[in-house]
């Protein structure tokens, strides 16, 4: 079978855990023992293992312990998702991503005010935003800043994607204070392995209601000599999507109210988008011997998205007639980096592994604003921000492996460093057509100081077998320093005693983690993780001094740092596996967003402590040669103190129960795959606001499919949301239960927050 099942996900299946395990009482013959040291394993992740040995193989991590090794040697949870899942569920953005890993969450921007439509960041844990460490081929992703987002991934040349649930700090540094988010991109020998022979082409394309999207890509890759070369062009256009379910009024069954003007979006809708999303993937590979591979990569990123903003069309409070608003964000991300494979052999040392990138990122938004006054006069506003990070970083990798008497060891230790420079621009142009003035506003919003940012760490890790490899034992170390320095352009508006400063911190992390093999089938696993986060430039600089009130900087702002604990068992069997495991993240110095202090200034402030602990389990189920089950469970709580002293409260980010069941069909001889899932999820009962809205249980439906009736040609269908349910996401807490006011609900719907209903997906792919 070649199903890719995402095996040791978050929370897969309490039912496949219950099914697995009187499946081996009946006598199952079990798995072959799991080995000590996994790294020069050379199978396909996921895949069955050779004909007659019953055995199927977990998949690869190379994320958790910066080497390959089975999820099944990690004493934590990650989840891999490859390219054969992407294709099959024709996933087209991060939210679909996670759409069936229970307790992992992606949200969509949906207010008046920032109409894009953007995905927001990942949740893993309770724990979102920056604080979750997002890679390409190692490379950083742009930071999240308040009128701004983290979705500047593509999916389109991945080739697999990995999520490390907790903290990650002790091997990749300050961000993965929640957990890792790692894209992999395709390679020549990924296309040249699949044709067989020194050329090969891929054409896919996949269509899907939602919103009335269209992606396309086309890579070609060629092998001349000691040469591999691969290059492939993706493009994608659409809509807004669809919010079919969203209800217009109490009456209607809406949660709230909404009383928006004639001819303007109406509630629970989204405004009127086009999208455009380009992507360009070149990759150069140089293997001059065994020894060596040596590679080169350019990468070009784009997503245009222009809407015509209407929610707020008509007269507004103050007579002023709003005729209309067009707005246009580009989100780009560029990336050149070169990178080293080298097996040495010279004492403890086998291999050296470095990689130097330059990554520039960028989101600009502009607008062009019609308005005619209570005056009768007309204006144009016209406005612009752009925020850019640009990130120059270098990583260098060195392993091998050693014996002390008993004791088998695999070294990896390393440097991993980068420099990065945040800019941040606003313009606010204002032309009065009747009286012929141009007022200009510069800065505005969430104006921060502009700044350097250097981060450069050491890190080294021990895995040590012991037994026979039955116990392995993985100490890790990281030294992290991170300065940021502040450089304030003319725009930027100081606060009294709250000027900008230069930052830095030194900071050690470390994690002890452990897998005891307790037979041949079961193992136990635990670990303790320590993480670390740096305030960022726009948390630490914010200055907007106002008449009505002051939002002010913090450069007084504690790194946020975790102690994460959490263990579990596993099981693997012939015809089955499971996980399950529990984890308590404590964390210290919490940062808030938009504290009133005493004096009724805004700013960031830390909060004392933020505690999440919860259960997580996975199994699957072999049924027969064609047929078998997957499930997940998710179960979080959290609490969280503002200040010593101060009442405890729930920690809204923590997500509720909530689990998935996959009934999965693959037959090879036919070419037919087939998945049909269920996704559960609990309502929220306890939120840290008494007025907050506290949104219901759910359960929904998707099925998937594939058929290869040629080797070269396969076609897909997909259906989300098969029964058209409506619910809102457990997120939906930020919302009140009431709103606040008449402007509130007109221009934040609720109703906007809305899943999607029922959508279709058809896609298909040729090979050559």
């Amino acid at each position: 079978m070649n199903t890719t099942r995402l095996t040791n996900g978050l929370g897969h299946g309490l039912l496949a855990l219950c099914l697995t395990l009187p499946a081996t009482a009946f006598g199952q013959s079990a798995a072959q023992p799991v080995a000590a040291e996994r790294e020069d394993d050379d199978r396909t992740e996921g895949a069955d293992a050779p004909a007659g040995t019953g055995e199927r193989l977990p998949p690869l991590s190379v994320i958790a312990t910066r080497g390959t090794r089975s999820v099944d040697d990690i004493p934590g949870n990650v989840t891999v998702i490859d390219r054969q899942e992407l294709d099959l569920r024709m996933v087209e953005d991060i939210g679909e991503l996670v759409r069936h890993l229970p307790g992992i969450q992606v949200d969509r921007q949906t207010s008046g005010t920032n109409p894009f439509g953007d995905r927001t960041g990942f949740t893993i844990r309770g724990v979102s935003g920056n604080r979750i460490l997002t890679l390409v081929d190692g490379s950083r992703t742009l930071e999240r800043i308040t009128d701004n987002t983290r979705d500047v991934v593509e999916l389109t040349h991945m080739k697999r994607v990995e999520i490390q649930r907790g903290p990650a700090s002790a091997l990749w540094g300050s961000d993965a204070l929640g957990g890792v988010v790692a894209f992999e991109t395709m390679d020549p020998e990924d296309y040249l392995a699949v044709s067989g022979r020194d050329t090969a082409f891929r054409f896919d394309t996949t269509h899907s209601t939602l919103d009335d999207a269209t992606g396309g890509v086309g890579a070609a890759a060629l092998r001349y000599g000691d040469f591999a070369a691969s290059l492939s062009l993706g493009r994608r256009v659409g809509h807004e999507p669809e919010n079919r379910n969203a209800r217009s009024s109490k009456a209607a069954g809406a949660v709230w109210d909404c009383y928006r003007n004639p001819g303007a979006t109406p509630c629970g809708q989204l405004d009127p988008a086009d999208i455009r999303a380009d992507n360009v993937l070149a990759k150069l590979v140089w293997t001059p011997g065994s020894d060596h591979r040596i590679g080169l990569t350019l990468e070009h990123f784009e997503r245009e998205t222009e809407v015509e903003q209407l929610y707020d069309h008509g007269y507004d409070a103050a007579g002023n007639f709003v005729a209309n608003y067009d707005r246009t964000q580009t989100l780009s991300r560029q990336r050149i980096a070169l990178e080293h494979d080298w097996t040495v052999d010279i004492g403890p040392i086998e291999t050296i592994r470095w990689q130097l990138s330059h990554s520039p990122q960028k989101s600009r938004r502009e607008g062009t604003r019609d308005r005619i006054l209570a005056n009768g006069s007309s204006e144009t506003r016209y406005d612009y921000l752009e925020y850019e990070e640009a990130f120059t970083e270098f990583d260098a990798q060195f392993d091998g492996g050693f014996a002390t008497g008993p004791l088998s060891h695999r070294l990896t230790w390393g440097i991993d460093g980068d420099y990065t420079e945040t800019d941040y621009e606003r313009i606010d142009t204002t032309v009065n057509h009747t009286t012929g003035t141009t007022t200009v506003a510069r800065a505005g919003g969430f104006n921060f100081a502009n700044a350097t940012t250097i981060r450069a760490d050491a890190y080294v890790q021990d895995e040590i077998g012991l037994w026979n490899g039955r116990l392995r034992v993985t100490p890790a170390l990281r030294l992290a320093h991170y300065a940021i320095d502040p450089h304030p352009n003319a725009d930027y508006k100081p606060v009294d005693g709250a000027e900008p400063r230069k930052v830095t911190e030194t900071e050690p992390t470390w994690k002890l983690g452990a897998v005891l093999d307790l037979d041949d089938s079961y193992s136990v696993y635990a670990q303790y993780a320590e993480g670390f986060k740096m305030p960022t430039a726009q948390q630490l600089y914010t200055s907007l001094p106002s008449t009505s009130f002051n939002l002010v900087p913090n450069p007084n702002l504690r790194p946020e740092s975790v102690k994460n604990y959490e263990a579990g068992l596993r099981g693997r069997f012939r015809d089955g596996s499971f996980s399950v495991g529990g984890f308590y993240a404590d964390y210290t110095d919490f940062i808030q967003s938009f504290v009133f202090l005493p004096n009724g200034d805004i700013t960031y402030d830390n909060l004392t402590t933020v505690k999440v602990w919860g259960l997580e389990a996975s199994g699957e189920l072999y049924l027969d040669d064609l047929w078998s089950v997957t499930g997940a469970l998710s179960a979080q709580r959290g609490k969280q103190q503002a200040s010593p002293g101060a009442d405890t409260t729930a920690f809204d980010g923590a997500i509720p129960l909530g689990g998935t069941l996959g009934l999965h069909y693959d037959d090879s001889e036919m070419g037919l795959r087939a998945s049909l899932y269920g996704t559960f999820q609990r309502g929220v009962t306890r939120t840290a606001g008494s007025n907050a809205y506290k949104p219901g249980g759910y359960g929904v439906f998707d099925f998937a499919a594939a058929w290869t009736p040629a080797h070269w040609i396969t076609l897909r269908l997909g259906i989300d949301n098969i029964f058209d349910k409506r619910y809102f996401p457990s997120s939906a807490t930020a919302y009140a239960a009431q709103p606040s006011s008449t402007s509130v609900a007109n221009t934040n719907p609720i109703e906007a927050q809305v899943q999607p209903g029922r959508a279709f997906s058809l896609g298909a792919t040729l090979t050559f």
